[in-house]
């Protein structure tokens, strides 16, 4: 899914299934943000999404990542009413109006994959050993004398289930 946003500043988020990339793009972005490029953030480093849906004053879609805030060093970052701004953030997109549709859409998309990312992996226990090497174990322990007949009989039934 691909979000394309030029204004206020020029921005392109996609996200697809490893996670989102936001590429920023014009002079505005250089000077609220300290530099251009992508920023790729793996669905399992997000933590949750911080959406606002744009009023007169815009909206805001940010990224919030396990690691923390992200804050770049552009003038965004420098006032301090705005240091903790969308435009002090580099995970952070500010949107117009016109935006708000394709922006749930995003917020939508990337709730379900970050979901996915964070989901319990069932765990597998492994037999750490073949049963039949542990009756071959229980036999030599038998012919060294160490057991009993009935005590090795017993682990078997046990070993295969009976």
């Amino acid at each position: 899914m691909r979000v394309e946003i030029k204004v206020p500043e020029h921005t392109i988020i996609d996200a697809d299934d490893e996670g989102v990339t936001i590429t920023r793009k014009g002079l505005r972005n250089l000077a609220n943000r300290g530099q251009l490029g992508s920023t790729k953030i793996p669905y399992w480093a997000i933590a949750s999404i911080n959406y606002r849906k744009s009023t007169i004053f815009g909206g805001k879609f940010e990224l919030n990542t396990v690691s923390g805030p992200q804050h770049n060093g552009g003038l965004g970052g420098l006032d301090p009413s705005t240091a903790f701004s969308a435009y002090g953030s580099n995970t952070a997109v500010v949107f117009r109006n016109g935006a708000n549709k394709e922006m749930a859409e995003l917020r939508d998309f990337v709730q379900k994959k970050i979901n996915e990312a964070h989901k319990p992996q069932p765990v597998v226990q492994q037999n750490a050993t073949d049963p039949a090497d542990e009756i071959a174990k229980f036999k030599k322990l038998l012919d060294d004398g160490t057991i009993t007949q009935e005590e090795f009989d017993e682990k078997k039934k046990q070993l295969l289930g009976l």
